[in-house]
């Protein structure tokens, strides 16, 4: 297993633990959470008073401070001391590490020290009930600022006076410790090496009782110059409970000793990156209830707050990179010369595929909603990379695994682009086109993944598999995803009409009728020929019908996930998505945001194409309508003829909202 792929699951095994057992865990932070926030250490406050002091008594700043302080006063560098010279009094100590703690000026935004991502995503899982008891090593306040922007107001322990009387730990709602002090109450900062040696007695009692109690997750802490904390978990801290301990960097030798004594997870990433993903899990769990592992909610989530511009936890290009890269070494992706089915079957090998490719398609949707033409670029071409057939002899069906893989991708995009009304990517992908592999000729992405066209002898699978993956990935309604995945897939079949050799005839022959039927409507208008014209003008619509019929048959209706109904007796079989987006291009004409987005050459002939997918569709659903009359018992409302119909399962509308409610796929 790799490290990244430890890192995750580690985190995702972490949320499932913090969802089911809330309040188990208590968080201990070090310097490294607050310093992105422009905070220094409590060493680096003590090195700039020393440079003060320097200043005072008429010296440059020196390049060890410490030895410096000790060499020209003859003590130890330490709070107190440095504290005494600057600021006599106690209101003047207090105004003095103000100054490394808030901005001089508050109403100055470039000053403020704010909460950072792990600040904020602590505050989250606070207000989620999964976290309560935090304990952290810093004088600052930024942890009480984000869990105050939730809307909690915690409890604070900062000395050992604040002990007295504090209630049992599990009955607040958030309780915060500062072990080493608060620089709001100068005397209970603890900084030097003799001061870390041992705490007092009643702060030394509560971090026991929380030892005892609670699960860790470390962060930001080297383990270096806290011998009391050490030894105080090396007594306390219970077996039962899992150390998490996060460091993006190479642990010190001690703190690895430590680590690995108390039998805990290291994991590499920095507390913003490392809490970000954890909130993020955990919100999928709750808002979804999704089951563990979370890998679809947790990815989805964390590109969506990624792509929101406010937190950057981890680079984006860089998770889907690698997903990409993961899905790409799936055995049934790299059959090579050995193309043969493997002992579970070619249906397994086909689940498998689904499965490895389940988080590359939430985030591939994700990013095709959310996202913008730079991000586009991030994952566009690696669609081109499952388009590819093995050059090999043997099996069809392992030859065209890649496509398997390459069409819940191309759907993914396409479904959740529809889904955003993000038009010019919609026409990006149905206008993509890669070699065919046949001399000079090219073939549309969107002929090559068509639902279902890679599988075998197989009912069909895309649309079953897909579904919840927007729904988890995209949180929209299932009226609203139904809806976008049909219009995509008329438009789907409607670029591949309009591109084939054949279109241009048939478009010039149904303008050319279309063009005759309003003339002979305009005569008829004038009360001419009477009973002849009515027969003229019946064969002339069924002409019509005809070229639309043909135009239609240059699509590429297999399996597809389209909805067809009739109204009228079994004359007009259609799919109303497809009329309801001819009625708007009739409507608008080439200013439709379709056109526009260059979908088609104009809106007359996109219209066309899509009334004769409408056409050829609705012509199928008949077929499967009359089909029902022959089939048993077996199937809900079987042995009627319908007025409406699912395509690919030749479902009715009611039949196929209980096949669903009912977690079917």
């Amino acid at each position: 297993m790799t490290t990244s792929t430890l890192d995750e699951d580690t985190l995702l095994s972490l949320a499932f633990s913090l969802r089911a057992n809330p309040g188990a865990y208590a968080v201990l932070l070090g310097a490294g959470v607050s310093a992105p926030s422009g905070i220094l250490t409590a060493w680096g406050v003590v090195t700039d008073l020393i440079s003060r002091v320097a200043v005072l008594v008429g010296e440059d700043a020196p390049e060890d401070p410490a030895a410096w302080y000790e060499a020209r006063f003859g003590e130890e560098a330490r709070y107190e001391n440095l504290l005494e010279k600057l600021a006599p009094s106690q209101l003047e100590r207090q105004r003095l590490l103000r100054e490394y703690f808030e901005p001089a000026d508050p109403d100055d935004e470039s000053e403020a020290r704010k909460p950072t991502l792990a600040h904020r995503s602590i505050a989250k899982l606070v207000k989620a009930g999964a976290l309560r008891v935090l304990v952290t090593l810093n004088f600052d306040r930024l942890l009480e600022q984000a869990i105050r922007d939730e809307g909690i107001e915690p409890t604070i322990v900062a000395s050992a006076g604040d002990v007295a009387g504090l209630a049992p730990l599990h009955t607040l709602e958030c309780c915060i410790v500062h072990l080493h002090g608060d620089y709001l109450n100068p005397s209970s900062m603890l900084n030097t090496t003799a001061e870390l040696d041992v705490y007092e007695p009643e702060m030394l009692e509560l971090l026991r009782r929380i030892l005892r109690d609670y699960g860790l997750i470390i962060a930001g802490w080297s383990a270096t110059y806290d011998p009391a904390l050490v030894t105080a978990i090396k007594a306390n801290y219970p077996s039962r409970y899992t150390m998490m301990w996060i460091e993006p960097g190479f642990q010190s030798t001690l703190a690895a000793e430590f680590r690995q004594l108390m039998n805990g997870y290291l994991v590499p990433l920095d507390a913003d990156t490392a809490f970000g993903r954890l909130a993020d899990s955990l919100a999928a769990l709750v808002n979804r209830a999704a089951r563990h592992p979370l890998t679809v909610s947790a990815a989805a989530e964390t590109a969506k707050r990624e792509l929101s511009g406010r937190w950057v936890a981890i680079r984006l290009h860089d998770t889907l990179s690698r997903e990409f890269d993961r899905l790409r070494r799936v055995p049934e992706l790299n059959l090579g010369e050995n193309l043969t089915e493997a002992e579970d079957g070619y249906l397994a090998m086909v689940g498998r595929v689904e499965e490895a490719s389940r988080v590359p398609a939430a985030l591939v949707s994700t990013l095709a909603y959310w996202g913008s033409d730079d991000t586009d670029g991030w994952w566009i071409e690696e669609l081109d990379r499952f388009s590819h057939q093995l050059r090999a002899s043997g099996l069809v069906k392992l030859l065209r695994m890649n496509h398997i893989a390459g069409s819940i991708l191309f759907y993914a995009a396409g479904i959740a682009a529809v889904a955003s009304k993000r038009y010019p990517l919609v026409r990006r992908l149905l206008s993509r086109e890669v070699p065919s592999g046949h001399k000079d000729q090219d073939e549309l992405l969107a002929r090559i993944f068509g639902t279902d066209r890679a599988l075998e002898n197989a009912s069909p699978r895309l649309y079953g598999f897909l579904r919840p993956v927007l729904s988890e990935a995209l949180s929209i309604s299932s009226e609203a995803l139904e809806d976008a995945w049909q219009q995509f897939e008329v438009l789907r079949n409607a670029k591949i009409t309009m591109a084939h050799k054949n279109f241009p005839d048939g478009w010039e022959a149904f303008s050319d009728a279309e063009s005759d039927l309003d003339l002979e409507h305009r005569i008829g208008a004038e009360g001419s020929s009477g009973d002849k014209l009515d027969g003229a003008r019946t064969q002339m619509f069924r002409e019509q019908d005809e070229r639309l019929m043909e135009i239609g048959r240059l699509a590429d209706l297999w399996n597809v996930h389209l909805y067809a109904v009739d109204r009228r007796l079994n004359e007009r079989w259609h799919v109303p998505v497809a009329e309801r987006l001819v009625k708007e291009l009739y409507s608008q004409g080439d200013a439709h945001p379709l056109v526009r987005a260059g979908l088609g050459s104009n809106s007359q002939q996109l219209a066309v194409a899509l009334r004769g997918v409408s056409k050829f569709a609705g012509d199928i659903a008949n077929e499967l309508t009359w089909k029902r009359l022959n089939v048993g018992g077996n199937r809900v409302g079987a042995g009627f003829l319908p007025d409406e119909i699912w395509i690919d399962t030749g479902m009715t509308a009611q039949e196929h909202a209980v096949h669903h409610e009912a977690g079917s796929p």
